[in-house]
């Protein structure tokens, strides 16, 4: 049987062309996945953010007294657990973006020795809670 050799050439032509529109699709496949995954982080820090935005307004709108302490405290638990989670977040590398997690190292630190140390309870501060935002400050506090 006689094969025409042009006809060989085009089968191998369009065999190329289909293995680059096979590996320029991956390419685009994989940076769309990173760009996906980058957005999630960015939409899971900002979620974190707002809730601790609110909640310190609400602080702010409580009056100074001491018979307003427990309001106070339960606005401070919901803070706690609120970084505890993005704690838990950052140090299960869920949250992996190193310039977000270098953007919040400072904000991390502050709210511990500012917020966490002098607000929190004794419980609160040497008891079983809060073990991720604990461990979060100390891996950050080595590092700066």
């Amino acid at each position: 049987m006689f094969v025409n050799p042009f006809m060989a050439i085009a089968s191998e032509f369009i065999q190329i062309i289909v293995a680059a529109i096979y590996a320029i699709t991956l390419f685009y496949t994989i940076v769309t996945f990173q760009r996906s995954k980058k957005l999630d982080q960015i939409t899971s820090l900002g979620d974190v953010m707002n809730e601790l935005r609110d909640v310190d307004r609400e602080l702010a709108k409580i009056p100074s007294g001491s018979q307003f302490d427990d309001v106070r405290n339960s606005w401070y638990i919901r803070m706690f657990n609120s970084l505890d989670w993005l704690s838990f977040t950052i140090n299960e590398r869920v949250i992996t973006d190193k310039k977000l997690i270098e953007y919040i190292k400072p904000m991390i630190i502050s709210y511990y020795e500012e917020t966490f140390l002098k607000s929190g309870s004794v419980n609160e501060r040497d008891s079983s809670h809060y073990q991720q935002l604990k461990k979060l400050y100390q891996t950050v506090k080595k590092e700066v």
